[in-house]
C-alpha cells in the first residue's frame, strides 16, 4: 500500500519541485529588471488561477458551493495580505535567497500562533528546532544587513537601509499572517470538510477586486512591462511579459500539485517536500542569479532547513509510527 501511495505521488512530487522551482526563476527576474512589478505579478496569478477555476471547477458558476462564501471570509483577506505583502517586500531591497529563507520560518509564527490562539502543546523537539530556526533566520538577516555596497554615500546607504528594514518588517508581518492564514484555514475545513479544488479557486476569485486599490501601481508597471527589451523568440513581444505568463503557469502548477500531494501522502512526506523545494529554490537563485551567500548565510541556511525538518519529525517519525501501531495491535 505505501509503494502504491509512493508512485501514485511521483508525479505530484516532481510537479511541485519542477514548478515552485521554476517559477523562482521568473519571478526573480522579474524582480530585478522591474520591481515596481510585484503588485502586477501579484495580481497575474491571481486572475490565471481564477480563470482556470471559473472554467474548469466552478464550471461559470453553475456548481453549487460545498463552502459558504461567508466561510472564505477570513481565509480569502489573509490569504490576500500575506501574497500581496510578501510579493512587495521585494520591493525593499530584500534579496530573494533571504526572502526564500525568511518565508521557510513560517514554522516559529505557526507554534507560536497555535499555541497562544488554539492552546496546542508541543513536544521538546519541536521547541528546540524553532530556536534553530529562528537563529538561522537572524544569522542569515544579519548577514544580508551587512552586505553594503562602498560605492554608495553615506545618504545612499542610509535610505538603502531604511528600506531594507521595512521589507524585513513586511516579512516579520507576513509570517504571522501565514500562519494566521493556516489556522482559518484549518478551521474552515474542520467546520465545512475538504474542497481544496473550490478552496483555491474562491480564494484567488474573491480577492481580486481588492486589487482596485493599487490599480494604479498596476497600470504603470505593465506600462513598463510593456516596454522592456523584445522576446528572442518573439521579437514583437516584450520580454517580461513572457516571463509574467511563465510565472503565472508555473504558480498555478506549484499550488495545484501541492494539492494533490496532500490527498496521496501523509503530512509528513508533503513538508519533507516543500522544505525541499525551498532549499533547491535558494540554490537555484544564487547559481542562476549569482547572488551573494555568505559563509554566514550557509551556517544559517542549514540551521533553518535542519529546523524544518525536525520540527516534522523527519528523523523520529518511523520511531512514532512504529509506536503507534505497536499500540493498536
Amino acid at each position: 500500500i505505501f509503494l502504491e501511495a509512493m508512485s501514485s505521488a511521483v508525479a505530484p512530487i516532481f510537479g511541485v519541485l519542477g514548478s515552485c522551482m521554476g517559477c523562482m526563476i521568473f519571478v526573480e527576474n522579474i524582480a530585478k529588471q522591474e520591481p515596481a512589478a510585484m503588485n502586477l505579478m501579484t495580481f497575474s496569478t491571481f486572475l490565471f488561477i481564477s480563470t482556470i477555476g471559473l472554467v474548469f471547477t466552478s464550471k461559470f458558476f453553475t456548481v453549487k458551493n460545498q463552502i459558504p462564501l461567508k466561510g472564505y471570509v477570513k481565509t480569502v483577506s489573509m490569504f490576500f495580505i500575506v501574497n500581496v505583502v510578501n510579493n512587495q517586500a521585494l520591493n525593499y531591497h530584500v534579496p530573494v535567497p533571504l526572502h526564500i529563507i525568511f518565508r521557510s520560518g513560517s514554522l516559529l509564527a505557526t507554534l507560536v500562533l497555535s499555541v497562544v490562539l488554539v492552546g496546542k502543546s508541543y513536544s521538546a523537539r519541536k521547541y528546540i528546532s524553532v530556536i534553530a530556526i529562528t537563529i538561522g533566520i537572524v544569522i542569515c538577516t544579519l548577514a544580508t544587513s551587512s552586505q553594503g555596497d562602498s560605492g554608495l554615500s553615506m545618504e545612499e546607504a542610509s535610505k538603502h537601509y531604511a528600506e531594507w528594514s521595512i521589507g524585513i518588517a513586511m516579512l516579520t508581518f507576513a509570517l504571522l499572517a501565514s500562519a494566521y492564514l493556516a489556522i482559518c484555514q484549518q478551521q474552515m475545513y474542520e467546520q465545512y470538510g475538504k474542497h481544496p479544488d473550490e478552496a483555491m479557486f474562491i480564494t484567488h476569485f474573491v480577492s481580486l477586486p481588492f486589487f482596485l486599490i493599487m490599480g494604479g501601481d498596476i497600470v504603470s508597471a505593465s506600462t513598463k512591462l510593456s516596454a522592456s527589451a523584445p522576446y528572442a523568440l518573439l521579437p514583437w513581444f516584450p520580454s517580461l511579459w513572457v516571463d509574467l505568463f511563465a510565472s503565472c503557469v508555473l504558480q498555478y502548477g506549484c499550488i495545484k500539485y501541492v494539492y494533490q500531494l496532500n490527498s496521496r501522502v501523509d503530512s509528513l512526506t508533503v513538508t519533507l517536500v516543500v522544505t525541499l523545494r525551498k532549499f533547491l529554490s535558494l540554490i537555484v537563485s544564487i547559481v542562476y542569479f549569482k547572488n551573494p551567500f555568505t559563509a554566514q548565510h550557509w551556517v544559517g541556511a542549514v540551521l533553518v532547513f535542519a529546523g524544518t525538518l525536525a520540527f516534522a519529525d523527519i528523523w523520529g517519525g518511523q520511531t512514532s509510527k512504529k509506536q503507534v501501531e505497536k499500540k493498536n495491535q
